[in-house]
């Protein structure tokens, strides 16, 4: 007890000698806050003032959109293991029913899961769309309209969040279903 003890207070002495040797951070200026805007001030929202520079506007763009493209593509994947584990679920279901259980719940359960894989690759296929030609963007993904760049990576990012909820809600619901058929 005692050396696990003396092996914290070590390890929180190296931790805090390594924090104030290597970051040479002021304990002063670190702590200070931001000056509050005056009372009734008008505050211009973050989103609007993406920054100062037109430069880093552009940049932040089509760096938003590379990621939202890698997104589609990570989703994509996933709706492609989605149909991987209706299969297997079906293939499930089929053996439950060969042996006479009742699979009335688990069916109704698949069913809604493919409704919502289905509803899931519409909406990652309408952000695909947006974001295979998106307006605002070049053929190289440099921003020549940052309005119309901006809105696209909005649509499409809204609809990508949608394929992702629908689909992980469906998951969801088919896995709490099936552990209910098991009985666990």
């Amino acid at each position: 007890m005692k050396s696990k003890l003396v092996m914290m207070q070590v390890a929180l002495l190296l931790g805090w000698v390594a924090f104030t040797g290597f970051a040479g951070v002021e304990p002063a200026r670190a702590m200070s806050l931001p000056a509050q805007p005056a009372e009734g001030a008008a505050v211009a929202p973050a989103r609007e003032n993406l920054s100062a520079s037109p430069d880093q506007d552009g940049e932040l763009l089509e760096n938003l959109l590379v990621r939202e493209r890698l997104a589609l593509s990570n989703q994509q994947s996933r709706l492609m293991l989605s149909h991987t584990v209706a299969e297997s679920t079906q293939e499930y279901i089929t053996r439950q029913q060969q042996a006479g259980k009742d699979t009335a719940a688990l069916e109704a359960a698949l069913a809604a899961f493919n409704q919502a894989i289905a509803s899931s690759e519409a909406n990652n296929a309408s952000a695909g769309a947006l974001l295979a030609n998106p307006a605002g963007f070049d053929a190289d993904g440099q921003v020549v309209d940052a309005n119309a760049a901006l809105q696209t990576l909005r649509d499409a990012g809204r609809l990508l969040r949608q394929a992702h909820l629908t689909l992980t809600q469906a998951t969801l619901d088919l896995r709490i279903a099936l552990q209910t058929y098991r009985g666990n």
